[in-house]
């Protein structure tokens, strides 16, 4: 090979080396590019972030508004008819538990067989041990004049001078229990009531499952009041002095009582257990300076009141020095309503001790009714104008929460979840809390109570001494 076709071969590849297009170097970006490009990226992430919320809030919001529309329809929605979803009578009964095969009692309640040791039972004695009573079947609850209803768990217990029957929400007879009093009064906490015979020696203890304990005193019986774990309490009385005795659920005595001597402590006008049973309230009437004064006192029945004197905790003079309080309840495990001639007092008692201070509501009208739950208390009172009615309904810690004017001839009232519900013997009225007229209407059979029914916005169950109905409002 010569050395010119070397050297043509060589000039050649040069050449071709400045004609090939040579790819640009990747330039490296600045401090200031790549902080750029950091704070887009940030921005992009803060409007998808404000987008999120954005269309979050507005679904809550909608939903807001779509919830709050449909609570103002239901709210104030008049229902004008009814159809009857399930009619149960009323004149026989069903499952029957027998008092004849009651457990026997001592003189003051003490069963005669029972354990002596079990009278200074622990505290807590006398709970739920999980164990369905023992029913037996019996004779039917014959039927006389006297017919009543009242509100247990989420149903109804129906008690006559010859029985009780608990009634559930489709009509039909849970138990029965047997007897026969002269004039029997009941009080129900919870899932646990006490049927007594006022002004007899004997009294019933019974839960959603049956007659738990049966219980006879030697003194005759003036107030009963139940927990809603089944210990109760009774008032009997003689000519100088008062005395409250309490038992267990099986009827038992639990070795507890108080004295009231009627010339100095006064007379127990009412009383009321709290749910867990530790505690008593009592509206007390008393003679001070030639005067007849009203007072509401607590005691104590848990290791706190063992550390007082006689387990009083507390009282209330001069808050009702002017007032009688005709009825005190638990409306909660925090909350005392004591209802007098003269409005509403609410007392706290979340710490236990009662808080010495009160809520007063003044009522200036007459009051006619009062109905209370574990939500609310309220009073029926004479209207000064108008309508010769107003129900006003206040929260536990004495709010105002409605009040209704109404012209309407009831016999009996009664709160039931957000509803009140006014009725007589052949029609009802039902009320939101925020004074709207959710339904009234006629019925062909005698009413004596009316609550809601398993559908609570649209149904409720009528009852009758002879006949039950649920009906569908529409």
């Amino acid at each position: 090979m010569n050395d010119m076709g070397f050297m043509d071969r060589e000039s050649k590849k040069r050449q071709l080396r400045r004609n090939i297009v040579q790819p640009p170097q990747e330039e490296r970006p600045s401090r200031y590019e790549e902080e750029y490009s950091e704070e887009v990226i940030r921005q992009v992430h803060r409007e998808r972030r404000k987008k999120r919320i954005l269309t979050t809030v507005m679904t809550v919001l909608f939903l807001a508004v779509t919830g709050f529309c449909f609570y103002k329809y239901q709210s104030e929605y008049e229902y004008t008819g009814y159809d009857v979803a399930w009619e149960r009578p009323m004149r026989y009964t069903g499952a029957e538990n027998s008092a004849e095969n009651a457990p026997e009692a001592g003189e003051n309640g003490t069963p005669e067989n029972g354990d002596p040791e079990a009278a200074n039972a622990p505290e807590g004695a006398g709970e739920d041990d999980g164990q369905p009573p023992q029913i037996t079947p019996s004779k039917s609850v014959s039927e006389s004049g006297f017919v009543k209803y009242a509100y247990f768990g989420e149903n109804m217990i129906r008690y006559t001078k010859d029985g009780a029957s608990y009634i559930d929400g489709a009509g039909k007879t849970v138990w029965t229990q047997s007897f026969e009093m002269k004039t029997p009064v009941i009080n129900v906490n919870g899932d646990y009531a006490v049927i007594a015979d006022q002004q007899g020696n004997q009294l019933y203890i019974c839960s959603t499952a049956g007659c738990t304990g049966v219980a006879k005193t030697q003194l005759p019986i003036t107030k009963a009041a139940v927990s809603s774990r089944g210990i109760t309490a009774a008032v009997v009385e003689d000519s100088s002095a008062c005395y409250i005795f309490y038992f267990k659920k099986d009827g038992e005595e639990l070795g507890i009582n108080i004295k009231m001597l009627l010339s100095g402590d006064g007379y127990p006008v009412d009383i009321a257990l709290s749910p867990d049973g530790k505690q008593i309230v009592m509206s007390v009437m008393y003679m001070k300076n030639g005067t007849l004064k009203n007072k509401v006192v607590f005691y104590d029945f848990s290791e706190i009141g063992k550390n007082v004197n006689n387990r009083f905790i507390g009282g209330f003079e001069e808050e009702f020095d002017d007032k009688m309080a005709a009825r005190v309840v638990y409306l909660n495990q925090e909350t005392v309503c004591a209802f007098s001639d003269k409005g509403l007092t609410f007392i706290s008692v979340k710490n236990v001790i009662p808080d010495s201070t009160v809520v007063t509501v003044p009522v200036e009208e007459e009051i006619k009714s009062i109905f209370y739950s574990d939500k609310y208390a309220g009073v029926v009172v004479e209207n000064g104008s108008g309508n010769p009615s107003r129900l006003d309904v206040y929260t536990t810690d004495g709010k105002l929460a409605g009040t209704v004017d109404f012209d309407y001839d009831y016999a009996g009232v009664e709160i039931d979840g957000d509803r009140v519900i006014l009725y007589n013997e052949e029609s009802c009225r039902v009320y939101s809390l925020d004074g709207h007229l959710k339904f009234q209407g006629q019925f062909d059979f005698s009413v004596s109570c009316v609550r809601s029914g398993k559908n609570h916005g649209n149904s409720l169950i009528v009852a009758g001494s002879e006949v039950m109905k649920e009906i569908k409002l529409k």
